[in-house]
């Protein structure tokens, strides 16, 4: 296809001035998703790995008309191990009057040049965590679809958001069971103390590193937003409501994770005492929703169980470099 602009077309990496009209030009993109100015600065230009040189804008007579970032593990997060192999598309978005004009495919192919000539040797789109605005591609937006597979990407995992009403949920009985039979083998769930901080950390490096920062992004916010397993000095899960980690600083109301139950306890009724336990007090509070942005595998049908309802589809693809 012609791209009546290509001539036109100035790509360079995202400056300082960029922050509000990229912010714009996403939110006229993007609106399912839409995002304020200080998300942006918080999810993006304060992540530790992120570099303005990977983050491409393009222009047309100076006016931008799409981005994309491109990332890698330049930096740890948390205990999670760097793996120098891995990149990612974490976004990436066009103008809807210069669609189908090659800017996509102009800007996806940066973003990708600069990943190969770092090292990597594929790239996920998206799979990029804890800072991560969507868990990949949403499944309407078949035009997007259909341009990752056009590009090279392939099919990955599907994911999904979803979302729970609170209003008048009562914890089920088979749960209350599961509690007092828990509590009579010395399993305890309740608020986090200070006291729990080392086994909970513990924990998370064995289990979850990839979750790690987050917990102790949501203990430095509030301790009373944190709910543990314990048994004698051992914390064997943990539950997280409102993580600021990824979301403004004011919090976001209802929103639900990290979630995690020591591998060797899960199937054994601790996930739903832990989570019905959260929901009892979040409730009690006035909560009125719960909702989480990312599920898939496994976890997918404990939620289902729990009355989850999926409110998004999202695909997550894979360019292997040759």
């Amino acid at each position: 296809m012609a791209t009546p602009h290509r001539g036109q077309i100035l790509l360079s990496p995202f400056r300082s001035g960029d922050l509000e009209p990229i912010v714009a030009l996403w939110n006229a993109c993007l609106p399912k998703d839409a995002i304020t100015v200080e998300r942006f600065w918080r999810l993006f230009l304060l992540d530790p790995n992120f570099r303005s040189e990977s983050a491409f804008v393009a222009s047309i007579h100076g006016i931008p008309v799409g981005f994309v970032q491109a990332m890698m593990l330049r930096t740890p997060i948390g205990v999670f191990p760097r793996d120098p192999l891995e990149g990612w598309i974490t976004v990436f978005f066009v103008a809807p009057e210069y669609r189908r004009q090659g800017i996509g495919r102009i800007l996806i192919q940066a973003g990708l040049q600069f990943l190969k000539e770092h090292g990597c040797r594929y790239a996920k789109c998206n799979g990029y965590a804890p800072y991560y605005a969507f868990p990949g591609v949403d499944i309407d937006s078949t035009e997007a679809l259909g341009f990752m597979l056009s590009m090279g990407f392939r099919p990955l995992a599907e994911a999904v958001a979803m979302d729970l009403t609170l209003n008048g949920l009562q914890t089920p009985n088979n749960v209350v069971k599961n509690r007092e039979s828990l509590s009579a083998e010395g399993v305890f769930v309740s608020q986090f103390e200070m006291a729990d901080t080392l086994p909970l950390l513990k924990l998370a490096e064995l289990h979850f590193p990839l979750w790690r920062q987050s917990l102790i992004a949501g203990l430095q916010k509030n301790h009373a937003d944190m709910f543990v397993a314990i048994k004698g000095g051992d914390v064997l899960g943990f539950a997280q409501w409102q993580n600021p980690q990824t979301d403004p600083p004011t919090g976001a109301p209802g929103r639900f994770g990290p979630f995690g139950i020591h591998p060797e306890l899960r199937g054994k009724g601790l996930g739903a005492v832990l989570f019905y336990t959260l929901i009892e007090e979040v409730i009690a509070r006035g909560a009125e929703k719960l909702w989480f942005g990312w599920a898939g595998g496994r976890n997918l049908s404990f939620y289902e169980r729990a009355g989850c309802q999926i409110t998004r589809r999202y695909q997550t693809f894979q360019y292997e470099f040759r």
